[in-house]
């Protein structure tokens, strides 16, 4: 019995050593984790949204009920790939749409609406050994969807 309580006596910082060393590791992979999610979700609504601005280019191309905007047809689909992407900054959001003119929009036209956008991670500045300089900061992710008007 007197070697068992002898041996947990010099064991007992051992778990604040291990979760010293072990934390730093759990805290990058934890952080890399968000990261990538973040990535993830902001390319799958970035794809959904310009596929929803194609698709309405393609329902009403001549603006008579879905585009119908003062502001003009391009405006309109502007408007609804933002209201997609709804949580998005719009000022990291840039979309553009071709052709530009609504007057091309006639059947067996290709149109295509594509889009920037930024994610928002923090900017990271990393000095590796050998003098090699890492930089993380804001990704963009482009979107494109081409569709024919029939």
């Amino acid at each position: 019995m007197a070697i068992i309580s002898h041996r947990c006596k010099n064991e007992k910082g051992q778990a604040l050593v291990e979760f010293t060393l072990m934390f730093p590791i759990f805290l990058a992979v934890m952080i890399g984790l968000a990261a990538i999610s973040m990535i993830f979700y902001s390319y799958v609504t970035t794809q959904l949204a310009v596929r929803e601005g194609t698709n309405a280019i393609i329902r009403d191309p001549a603006g008579q009920t879905i585009l119908k905007d003062p502001l003009g047809q391009v405006e309109a689909v502007k408007k609804i790939v933002r209201k997609y992407a709804f949580s998005f900054d719009s000022s990291s959001l840039n979309i553009l749409v071709e052709p530009s003119d609504p007057a091309q929009w006639l059947q067996g036209v290709q149109v295509s609406v594509s889009a920037t956008y930024y994610v928002p991670l923090p900017t990271v500045n990393m000095y590796l050994p050998g003098g090699a300089n890492l930089r993380l900061g804001p990704v963009p992710l482009k979107a494109v969807s081409i569709m024919t008007i029939e």
